[in-house]
């Protein structure tokens, strides 16, 4: 499930009230904790002495964690959460009934912490690998983990040949969204509109958004 060197193990319980404690935590929140998750396990840690890897210039530690779940579902808002609250990238991978899936929350950290996206995967007979490690230095290596959870992404790039970053196709997509969401609702507008004059200008205006929408 979590192939990693040895040198990266840590295996340490970390009791749940840590984060009622620490954070400040709503009773919804709370509620999460409570209903979904049996144990949290903090399993490894990477850095580029563990790992025998060059620094990043934005990742510096990885944590990855062993989130023992109490069901198949698990809310987004709950890792979300955890992760907004500890210190450097994280990484959860969640058990249950002897099936495993990764979760990620793909973000940057420079002065301010910033989430791109969030990723998981299909659950998977535990005993398989749940991610594939690959990279130089630690940017590189945090990477080719959330690639393991961006399917979706990863198979759009590649398909389209792209030879962005995984953080730029990412950003690319979501002002794709964006713009196809206001070309959209002015073509429902256009539809609508009965003056001449007022249809030439939303043309206009679907024309330039087109132009700007990424290929």
């Amino acid at each position: 499930m979590i192939n990693l060197p040895s040198s990266t193990f840590v295996g340490k319980v970390v009791p749940k009230e840590k984060f009622y404690s620490k954070c400040a935590v709503n009773t919804a929140t709370k509620n999460l904790f409570v209903k979904y998750v049996e144990q949290i396990v903090w399993q490894n840690k990477l850095t580029a002495q563990t790992m025998a890897a060059e620094k990043g210039l934005l990742v510096n530690e990885i944590d990855v964690f062993e989130v023992k779940m109490k069901s198949f579902d698990c809310p987004r808002k709950l890792f979300e959460f955890i992760d907004q609250n500890l210190h450097h990238h994280n990484v959860f991978v969640l058990t249950y009934d002897d099936k495993a899936k990764l979760f990620v929350n793909f973000k940057e950290k420079e002065k301010d912490e910033t989430f791109l996206e969030s990723f998981e995967t299909l659950w998977t007979p535990a005993n398989e690998p749940i991610f594939n490690l690959s990279g130089s230095n630690m940017d590189e290596i945090y990477e080719s983990i959330v690639r393991s959870a961006a399917l979706d992404y990863v198979i759009a790039s590649e398909a389209k040949q792209s030879k962005a970053s995984l953080k730029d196709y990412i950003i690319q997509s979501k002002q794709n969204a964006k713009i196809k969401a206001q070309i959209e609702k002015l073509e429902k507008k256009l539809a609508n509109e009965k003056q001449f004059n007022r249809q030439v200008e939303i043309r206009a205006e679907i024309k330039s958004l087109e132009k700007i929408f990424f290929i």
